[in-house]
């Protein structure tokens, strides 16, 4: 009966909770935009800044020719990107990655660096001898250009509006439609980085009820970005290989509207970064902005990991062989603890006999904790006789989990592995195997594994779990990267070997009791 109420009450809470997620899901009004909070741009103490004066009435007071029509574009090509702009604003509305097509924006996207003047009228361009300058300009003396590199990622900006209008940086959108597929919008110093993803400022959490809110803006700070890049398998992307990074002389003020950068004196200057999340080129740009690789909780271990499948791949000139390698190197770096933890399940299952009789020597007591404390407290004497610790098939196990969560982190972040063929139908150890052809070798040498390892316990237990676990990792690696899978597969392989080796040279041993 009690265990009926019980479960009676766990599944009306859930019922509850679900009807109020989604009544608030459906009838909740959305947090207004009004309530960011606002951060001002520190204003330089010896030259003040003017007063910024709202477009509407600078539209009013300029005269000449009416802004472009906010449909009309311009476009530029170089030697890494197609750059498309919108003239009435000025803004970077999208870049196409021409190495492969990746585009980095939704179309919808509201765009990079759209001024808050009077429209422009006209956009022309100047050739240089490293590359192009886009030049967008109206009769009210307001001007923005980019130096876009004939090949390069990063471009200059420069702004001139004599009544000191704002450039948005990055627009905070009322939607989802403008940033969808997008990832993540942050601010970093020398030291940290504050991310946060799009979803958790336009939607309210699962917890609101409880009091949980939006996330707003990341503080402003000197260097500003976002992900992006939209992959061919949008509706499923997890990471985002590309980054927008901005580098101004100052922070920019963060509002309702998003981060936008005022004029010193009628005029302002950034960089703007377009292109992978690669250490190398991002270093290149500046230090800090390499923060935006994602390497997970074990960043350290993921930056060694790395280092050494990079030497590998100069080695081999293929990511999927370079794995390959580097998988027998990160095993044979662990065979000692591997080894270890194989004679420890060998030695438990010499212990059995002596572990069941002392048991049964209890079993009369039942549930009486002074009586199964005794028991524990003799099993723990006749390990430390023989001079056996029971925890020792555990640790080594426990001690590789770092490197494993690591180098899932890693493979999922780095650019380089990204579209990296391997053979056959692995095109890309970034993706999933499109056939699960190597999900379910990795499951098969799982259980193979399981099914030669010693183990002690209930029989029944251990059958269940012989099958259960290689099927449950099976289903999680269909849809990791083939990268990882191929990582996993040969990681098994290779403990099958070293198993059957040491189980066919392990001799018992005789247990003192």
């Amino acid at each position: 009966m009690k265990n009926r109420n019980v479960l009676l009450f766990v599944v009306g809470s859930l019922i509850l909770l679900a009807g109020q997620f989604w009544l608030s899901s459906r009838y909740a009004k959305p947090v207004p935009r009004a309530e960011a909070p606002v951060v001002e741009a520190p204003k330089a103490p010896a030259q003040p800044v003017a007063p910024v004066q709202a477009p509407a009435p600078v539209a009013a007071a300029a005269a000449g020719a009416p802004a472009a029509d906010p449909a009309a574009v311009h476009t530029l090509a170089t030697t890494d990107f197609r750059l498309t702009w919108q003239v009435a604003t000025g803004a970077l509305k999208q870049a196409v990655w021409l190495q492969d097509g990746t585009k980095f924006f939704p179309d919808t996207f509201a765009g990079l660096a759209a001024f808050q003047g009077q429209g422009f009228e006209t956009v022309r361009e100047e050739k240089g001898a490293e590359g192009t300058t886009v030049i967008f300009e109206n009769a009210a003396g307001d001007r923005l250009s980019y130096a876009v590199p004939q090949k390069g990622l990063t471009l200059r900006v420069e702004g001139t509006s004599p009544r000191n209008a704002p450039v948005l940086l990055v627009a905070n959108p009322a939607s989802d439609e403008p940033v969808k597929h997008l990832g993540r919008v942050f601010s970093l110093t020398e030291k940290s980085v504050e991310a946060v993803t799009w979803a958790e400022m336009l939607h309210d959490p699962f917890f609101s009820f409880m009091g949980a809110k939006r996330k707003v803006l990341p503080p402003s700070a000197e260097r500003l970005g976002l992900d992006a890049g939209i992959e061919k398998d949008e509706k499923n992307q997890r990471n985002h290989y590309f980054a927008a990074l901005w580098k101004l002389p100052r922070p920019a003020g963060r509002d309702a509207s998003g981060y936008q950068l005022l004029p010193e004196n009628g005029h302002l200057s950034a960089a703007l970064y377009l292109g992978p999340k690669q250490a190398e080129t991002l270093t290149a740009f500046e230090k800090p902005y390499t923060k935006v690789i994602d390497y997970g909780f074990f960043g350290a271990v993921a930056h060694l990991l790395f280092w050494i499948l990079k030497k590998v791949h100069a080695l081999v000139g293929n990511w999927g062989w370079a794995i390959v390698i580097f998988t027998v190197i990160i095993r044979l770096a662990t065979w000692t603890l591997n080894t270890k933890q194989t004679i420890s399940m060998l030695r438990m299952k010499d212990f059995e006999p002596h572990q069941k009789a002392i048991q049964a020597k209890y079993e009369k007591f039942g549930s009486d904790m002074t009586k199964k404390a005794e028991m524990q407290k003799e099993l723990m004497e006749l390990y430390k006789k023989n001079g056996h610790n029971p925890m020792g098939g555990c640790l080594p196990m426990l001690l590789q989990m770092p490197i494993f969560l690591a180098l899932w982190s890693m493979l999922n972040a780095v650019f380089e592995l990204r579209h990296a063929p391997f053979f056959g139908w692995i095109t890309d150890l970034s993706a999933k195997d499109p056939y699960y052809i190597f999900p379910v070798l990795m499951g098969a040498s799982m259980f193979a594994q399981q099914a030669v390892t010693p183990a002690v316990g209930d029989p029944a237990q251990r059958k269940m779990m012989l099958v259960l676990m290689p099927a449950m990792m099976t289903f999680f690696f269909a849809q990791s990267p083939a990268g990882l899978t191929i990582y996993y597969f040969v990681f098994n392989m290779i403990g099958l070997a070293q198993t059957w080796w040491i189980m066919r040279s392990y001799k018992p041993q005789a247990i003192t009791v």
